[in-house]
Parts: C-alpha cells; sequence; structure tokens
C-alpha cells in the first residue's frame, strides 16, 4: 500500500512539473479577440503609411508559463489563450494597425524583404512589471535593440472585469513604451 501511495505522489508530481503548476489562485482570462487598443494616437502620426515585418515574439520569461503572467501577489494568474506570446503578438498586431502601420506577419508575404523587421522578447511579465526587449531589423542588419520596462501600480481590485481591462492596459503601455520611444522612432522611420 506505501508503494503504491509514493509511486502516485510521484506521478502526481511529475505531471504537475510537466504540466506548469500554476501559481495564481483566480483566473482572469484576457483574449487578444477582446483587446481594443485605447491608447492616444496623436503623436504616433508618423507611422502612418509605413509598413513593418513584425516577425516574432519570443517568451523567454522565467516568471511566467505557456498561457500566464501573474500578479506580484500571486493571487491572480491572467491567462492568456492560445498562449501568451501569441496573446501579445496578436494585440501588438492590432496597436500598429490602430496607428495606421501596415503589418505583414508571414516571411513569405511580398515587401518582407524590405520593410523593417521586428523581433520582440519578453523577458519579464507581471501585472506591475512588464519587461521586454525590441530588435528592429533592416536589410538582414539589426539597427536597434532596447529592453523597455513598464510598470504599473498594485490593481487594489478584485474585480475580475477591472483586473481583464488592467491586462488589456498593460500592453497599451507596453506598444506605446516603444512606439512612442524617439530612438525606437528614428531608428524605425530612418531609410
Amino acid at each position: 500500500m506505501g508503494r503504491i501511495v509514493c509511486k502516485a505522489a510521484l506521478l502526481f508530481a511529475c505531471f504537475l512539473a510537466l504540466t506548469g503548476c500554476p501559481r495564481g489562485g483566480t483566473k482572469v482570462f484576457i483574449k487578444q479577440t477582446s483587446y481594443n487598443p485605447s491608447f492616444e494616437t496623436a503623436n504616433l502620426s508618423a507611422y502612418k503609411g509605413k509598413t513593418l515585418y513584425f516577425s516574432s515574439v519570443t517568451n523567454s520569461a522565467a516568471n511566467t508559463s505557456i498561457w500566464d503572467y501573474y500578479s506580484a501577489d500571486s493571487l491572480y494568474a491572467y491567462e492568456a489563450s492560445p498562449s501568451l506570446h501569441t496573446y501579445f503578438w496578436d494585440c501588438f498586431i492590432k496597436s500598429f494597425n490602430r496607428i495606421g502601420l501596415k503589418t505583414l506577419v508571414t516571411p513569405w508575404s511580398a515587401g518582407t524583404e524590405t520593410a523593417p523587421e521586428l523581433q520582440i522578447v519578453l523577458n519579464s511579465v507581471s501585472d506591475q512589471k512588464f519587461v521586454f526587449s525590441v530588435n528592429l531589423i533592416k536589410l538582414g542588419q539589426s539597427t536597434f535593440q532596447k529592453e523597455y520596462t513598464v510598470e504599473s501600480p498594485p490593481a487594489g481590485t478584485a474585480d475580475l472585469a477591472e483586473l481583464e481591462k488592467r491586462g488589456y492596459r498593460l500592453v497599451d503601455a507596453a506598444f506605446t513604451a516603444m512606439v512612442g520611444d524617439p530612438e525606437f522612432r528614428k531608428a524605425f522611420l530612418k531609410k
């Protein structure tokens, strides 16, 4: 009997290790289909009519799972579907569209060979601090690399609808930190 319990406990531990034991308690579902960029666009008109090849978002954040990022107190898990990196990729595409920038998303799309290419790496993501790196490539050469950090105060609410909106505002803040950065703008617009 003791061997069976021990094997069952070992099997359960392996299951948790393979599937990713969730840290957060309550799920806050964030969906790229529900995300609507809500940032101010007036200062971003320089991007209008331009083209970008948005090749990748890679999740290298050790404090996330493939689906979730967590509140700083681990009480909430912000769950994206189908994955966290896809969520940010789709939301950034919507944000680029909002500022009038044409986004190419497949390497075989016409124009990818001449359009600037953007790669994003998620370095650390929580509900209070989002750190990501960008790599802008032109004609096969990296022309701009920078790490951005976006911070926000504690949520101050347990309302799931408000927490979901908070998740979308995090995307807005990250996107505007990047495209609103004069260094990024200069590198992107440079011929």
